[in-house]
């Protein structure tokens, strides 16, 4: 049993997924489902005025009267019967035509003008309904070709049926035992009333009606959506980015509302991109200008003190002179953080990258910074990997992350002052962390903390100096070496996370 219904399950099967292909088919294309309504509305329109048809048949009805077939018998009898004369070179066949009519006369019967005539036109046999001794063979003869050349029926209502018939006289010419003669049959053909319809205009009509009805009802719903697409595109034009059109069914016009929405997404994300871009830009001149002008009106004004002498120790002057020393450190400072800030921005910025042992790099600048850091009362904790981690870097610039992340951690240590730099390799990334006591931070500070100028509260903060793009600068020089970097705070400890990948 499971034999014999298998391959009927398959066929099944078969034909649903070919079914389900062509739907698809449809639903994709616009230009299909328009065809496919085309000829959907086509056929119902011809099915229905055909169905309609015989209800306007009888409207269009006429009845015509056919006497093409009584000629032809006529004709057909005439000269058959001439043919068997001249066969037996007598006149026998046609006097026995002669005769047969005649018997119909008597019966009442409609019977055949039968006249044999010699050359001269004189009769020498017929049947009882010809008067005539004499026939003119001209004017006979010229009847005779005038329904050889013309229809050989009439048609005509069958009220006028009787006053339409005209004699019909067929001639054959005949040489029996060597003399000419000519044998006329004449007389009035029978007709035969057939009745035709025709169609008319109306079923006509009304199928080409049904179509235009149907096809537009059916692409109404197509028409409303290309309607809404184009009043979607004119508010997006008028600048209602946030205006989204609804998307409907699969085809061309789906995928053109869905490119319409994107189009409107992407222009407004780049103006949003484009008006952060301005407030930065504004924000920096302004937090530039601030910091710029800040050491540099500490500077001219102790140098102010200077010039008009305005010191009463050797000691006072060296003071003055050592502030406004520091002061144009900290200006320059703020200017190269600046410069590289900007270097590091620019599109165009590459890396030189070298195969970097990671251990000796971070243990060579934890020893430079010793100095300053038994200055603040800081020591370096490290736990580093066992194994030499080799990662493809630019040396110098990530020398300039760790540098500022780690006189950051000095600078900014509270509590005991312990600095711990981990070291570590995980799969085809290393991990770096740079911990410290700090202040508590919140997640907003978090975030914060890698934009440019970015300074936290300076009364929650030993924070006094610093250009507050260090970070900035540190973030920009892990990504373009397709790392990460991060801060956390987590119980009273700030920590910094860089991921770099390892060299292949």
């Amino acid at each position: 049993m499971k034999k014999i219904f298998r391959p009927f399950f398959m066929l099944k099967g078969l034909v649903k997924h070919i079914c389900v292909k062509i739907k698809n088919n449809i639903q994709r294309s616009i230009r299909i489902q328009l065809f496919t309504t085309f000829i959907l509305c086509a056929l119902g329109s011809f099915l229905v005025s055909r169905a309609v048809l015989p209800l306007f048949e009888n409207l269009n009805e006429t009845v015509n009267v056919d006497y093409s077939y009584s000629m032809k018998m006529m004709y057909y009898r005439a000269h058959d019967t001439a043919e068997l004369a001249t066969q037996e070179n007598n006149m026998d066949a046609l006097k026995q035509m002669i005769e047969q009519e005649n018997e119909k006369i008597e019966g009442d019967q409609n019977a055949l003008k039968i006249s044999v005539t010699d050359e001269a036109g004189e009769v020498l046999y017929k049947t009882k309904q010809v008067k005539e001794q004499n026939i003119d063979l001209h004017e006979e003869i010229r009847h005779a070709m005038d329904f050889a050349t013309n229809q050989p029926f009439d048609n005509a209502y069958p009220e006028s049926i009787e006053t339409s018939q005209e004699e019909f006289t067929t001639l054959v010419p005949l040489t029996l035992q060597g003399k000419n003669y000519y044998f006329f049959v004449s007389g009035l053909p029978q007709g035969e009333a057939i009745t035709s319809t025709s169609e008319g205009p109306i079923p006509f009509f009304i199928g080409i009606i049904l179509f235009i009805l149907s096809f537009f009802y059916i692409t109404k719903r197509k028409m409303n959506q290309i309607e809404e697409l184009a009043k979607g595109v004119m508010e997006i034009a008028k600048g209602d980015l946030a205006y989204r059109i609804e998307r409907k069914g699969q085809d061309e016009i789906a995928l053109l509302t869905d490119n319409i929405n994107q189009m409107a997404e992407e222009i407004m994300t780049n103006i949003e991109i484009e008006r952060k871009i301005e407030q930065q830009k504004n924000e920096l001149i302004t937090n530039v200008s601030h910091d710029l002008r800040t050491p540099l009106t500490s500077i001219m004004g102790y140098l102010r003190l200077l010039r008009e002498e305005k010191y009463e120790t050797k000691e006072q002057y060296d003071e003055y002179l050592k502030i406004a020393f520091s002061k144009s450190e900290q200006l320059k400072n703020l200017i190269d953080d600046l410069f590289e800030y900007t270097k590091l921005t620019n599109d165009k910025n590459t890396v030189v990258r070298q195969q970097v042992c990671l251990n000796e790099l971070l243990d060579q600048l934890m020893e430079e910074l010793v100095p300053l850091a038994e200055e603040k009362q800081r020591i370096f904790i490290k736990h580093f990997s066992e194994e030499r981690i080799i990662a493809a870097l630019d040396s110098e610039k990530i020398v300039r992350v760790f540098d500022n992340l780690l006189i950051n951690a000095i600078n900014y240590s509270a509590g005991d002052g312990k600095i711990l730099v981990s070291l570590e390799g995980q799969d085809n990334q290393v991990r770096i962390s740079v911990a410290n006591k700090s202040d508590k931070f919140t997640a907003e500070e978090l975030d914060s903390l890698f934009e440019r100028f970015y300074k936290k509260d300076q009364s929650r903060s030993n924070v006094t100096e610093g250009s507050g793009l260090g970070l900035a600068i540190a973030k920009s020089i892990v990504e373009l070496h397709g790392g990460t970097i991060l801060a956390k705070y987590k119980n009273g400890t700030l920590y910094f996370i860089i991921t770099l990948p390892l060299a292949q």
